[in-house]
C-alpha cells in the first residue's frame, strides 16, 4: 500500500449528515426555499457548496453565494458540531502512525473548518498535513485540494507513493485527475455503485476495511483487514460531541478517542518533567566526567605514581578530544536509547505526539546544509565585529589547546560527525522533543536552544550556540526527521572548524568586503529558508 495516505473529511472520518443538513435546511429558509423533507439534502454532503445550492434549489450564481452565507452563518456556531467521528477512527490512525504511514486530510470543505473540526476531535496531531478550501470560494474542486496537499508535502513528482480515500463519486474523480488512485468508502454517504462508477480500486464497507492502508504491499491486504479487525476492540459508538462551555480536564478525558485518553492518563507532572529535561544532561556529563577520570588514571599510572599529578594532567588537558569522543560517543549511544523509546511512547499515545519522517526531496537536504554554513559563518562575523573573542578569551584559549596539533580527521570524527550527533540527540531529539509535550513548540523552541547555549558554559559559545540552536529546532519541527537536524549541524561545525576563516581571509582583501560578505551571507540564509518554510505555505 502507499505510504502517503489522504483522508476526506466529510462521511470517510466524520459523520458531517446531521449538521450540513440542518444549515442547508436554514440556508434554503431564509432564502424562502424550505425543504420538507430533509433526507432530500444528503446530496449536499461533499460536493462545493454554492455549486450544490445552484443545482438543487435552481439560484442564481449570485443566490448561491448568498446561500452559502447563510449556511455558514448557522454552521460555525453550531452545525460544525453536529458532528462525530465514526468508530475505531481513532485507532485507525494509531495503526497507520505505527506502521510509519504519512497521513493528511484534503477535503472541499474551508481549511478553518477542518482544522477545527480534526482539533476538536483530537486527532489533528495525526496528520502531517490539513488541506481544505479557502473561505472566498477558491478552491473548492476536488482536484485543487488535492494538487495543494502534494504541493505541501513536497510530493508533486512522487504522485505513486499517494493514495486517496473519499466517500463520494468527486473525491474518486479528483483524485484520477491528479494521478492518483483512490479508495472508497461505502460506510459514508456515497453508494458501492456510485463509488465503482466513478473509478475507485477498493471498496470498504467498514473502517475496519480500510485496515489495508496499513499493509506495505499489496500481498499483505488480506491479513491487515483482519488484523485491524482483531486490534480494534468493538466499542459504542462514539458519543455526539456537544460544544463545551468550559473545557474541564475531567470532561475532556471522558470525552477524547482512546488514544487521546492515554495522553491525558499518561501525562507527567511538573517536577517529572523538568527531570525528563535534566537527566539526558546529567548522562551526557556523567559520561563525560568518566572518561575524563579514566584518562587521567591511566596517565598517571604511565608517568609512576601519584608524584606525577602535574605530568598526568598537562597530558590530559592536551587529550581534550580524547576525552570528549569517548563522552560523546558513550552518551550517544545511551541517549539513542530513550530517544527510541521516547518516539515508541509517542507512536502509542503514552507522552505528547509524533511526528512522521516528512518525505523530502533532494533540495530542501542543499537548502539546509547552505541555510546551516551561511547562518554560522554569519554568527562568526558578526562575532569577530563585536569583538567577543577579545573581551571574553576563555574559548579561545581552550579551543586552541583543544585542537592544536590534532590530526585533521580526528577533528572531524570528534567535532565534525559525532559531537553534531550526540549534541542532536540531546538537545533536539529528547529536550527539544519533551518541551513539546509540555509547552507550545515556539517555547520550546526557545527553552531548548538557550540551553543549548548554556550547556557550552562560555560566553562566545552561548551567543553562537542559541542562535544555532533556533535554526536548528526549526529545521527539525518543520521537517519532522532528526537526520536533517544532524546534518545541518554536521555542515555548520565543519564549515566553522575548516572554512569560516578562509571565508573571512578571502573578503578582507576586497574593499567593502565584510559588508559584501554579510550581504551573501543573508542571501544565503534567505534562499534556503523560502525553500524550507516559504514555499511550504503558499
Amino acid at each position: 500500500m502507499s505510504q502517503v495516505i489522504l483522508f476526506d473529511l466529510d462521511g470517510t472520518l466524520t459523520e458531517s449528515g446531521e449538521g450540513i443538513i440542518n444549515c442547508v435546511q436554514y440556508a434554503l429558509e431564509k432564502l424562502g426555499k424550505k425543504e420538507e423533507h430533509p433526507e432530500n439534502l444528503q446530496c449536499f454532503i461533499g460536493p462545493p457548496l454554492k455549486e450544490q445550492f445552484m443545482k438543487y434549489a435552481g439560484l442564481s450564481e449570485e443566490e448561491g453565494e448568498k446561500a452559502v452565507v447563510y449556511y455558514r452563518e448557522r454552521y460555525t456556531t453550531t452545525g460544525i458540531f453536529e458532528n462525530r467521528l465514526y468508530p475505531k477512527i481513532p485507532e485507525l490512525l494509531e495503526l497507520l502512525k505505527i506502521n510509519n504511514k504519512i497521513l493528511a486530510v484534503a477535503s472541499s470543505k474551508p481549511e478553518v473548518y477542518v482544522k477545527q473540526i480534526l482539533e476538536h476531535f483530537q486527532i489533528a496531531d495525526y496528520f502531517t498535513a490539513i488541506v481544505g478550501s479557502e473561505l472566498d470560494g477558491r478552491r473548492t474542486e476536488k482536484a485543487e485540494v488535492i494538487e495543494e496537499a502534494l504541493r505541501r508535502m513536497h510530493l508533486e513528482e512522487e504522485r505513486d507513493k499517494v493514495l486517496m480515500v473519499g466517500d463520494r463519486s468527486h473525491d474518486v474523480q479528483g483524485a484520477i485527475s491528479c494521478g492518483l488512485q483512490c479508495i472508497g468508502v461505502a460506510y459514508g454517504y456515497g453508494s458501492r455503485e456510485e463509488l465503482e462508477k466513478a473509478g475507485a480500486v477498493y471498496i470498504a464497507d467498514s473502517v475496519e476495511d480500510l485496515g489495508i492502508l496499513a499493509s506495505p504491499n499489496d500481498e499483505e491486504t488480506t491479513e491487515n483487514v483482519e488484523s485491524v479487525r482483531n486490534i480494534i476492540p468493538d466499542r459504542e459508538k462514539v458519543k455526539k460531541y456537544e460544544i463545551p462551555e468550559t473545557r474541564k480536564l475531567e470532561k475532556e478525558e471522558k470525552e477524547m478517542p482512546e488514544p487521546a485518553k492515554k495522553k491525558v492518563k499518561f501525562r507527567y507532572s511538573t517536577a517529572g518533567q523538568i527531570w525528563r529535561l535534566i537527566y539526558p544532561f546529567l548522562i551526557h556529563y556523567g559520561a563525560t566526567l568518566l572518561a575524563t577520570i579514566a584518562l587521567y588514571l591511566i596517565y598517571l599510572i604511565q608517568a609512576g605514581g601519584l608524584q606525577e599529578t602535574a605530568s598526568a594532567g598537562q597530558r590530559l588537558i592536551n587529550s581534550a578530544l580524547y576525552v570528549t569522543l569517548i563522552g560523546d560517543l558513550t552518551a550517544a549511544i545511551i541517549l539513542y536509547l530513550f530517544y527510541r523509546k521516547d518516539q515508541m511512547h509517542r507512536k502509542e499515545g503514552f507522552s505528547g505526539t509524533g511526528k512522521a519522517f516528512v518525505w523530502a526531496p533532494p533540495v530542501i537536504w542543499f537548502s539546509v546544509i547552505i541555510l546551516a554554513i551561511a547562518t554560522g559563518q554569519f554568527l562568526n562575523d558578526l562575532i569577530n565585529g563585536l569583538h567577543l573573542n577579545d573581551l571574553f578569551t576563555g574559548y579561545s584559549e581552550v579551543s586552541e589547546q583543544a585542537f592544536s596539533g590534532q590530526p585533521v580527521g580526528f577533528m572531524i570524527l570528534v567535532v565534525g560527525i559525532i559531537g553534531p550527533i550526540c549534541e542532536e540527540l540531546m538537545f533536539r531529539g529528547i529536550v527539544f522533543h519533551r518541551l513539546k509535550d509540555w509547552v507550545k513548540p515556539q517555547a520550546a523552541i526557545a527553552i531548548s536552544a538557550l540551553l543549548f547555549g548554556i550547556y557550552h558554559g562560555n560566553v562566545v559559545q552561548f551567543f553562537y550556540a542559541t542562535c544555532m540552536g533556533v535554526m536548528l529546532a526549526i529545521i527539525y519541527d518543520k521537517t519532522g526527521t532528526l537526520w536533517i537536524s544532524i546534518v545541518a549541524h554536521i555542515a555548520a561545525n565543519l564549515w566553522s572548524l575548516f572554512g569560516s576563516s578562509f571565508w573571512s581571509s578571502l573578503w578582507q582583501r576586497i574593499p567593502a568586503g565584510m559588508l559584501c560578505s554579510v550581504m551573501i551571507e543573508i542571501l544565503l540564509c534567505v534562499i534556503p529558508t523560502y525553500w524550507l518554510f516559504g514555499y511550504k505555505r503558499k
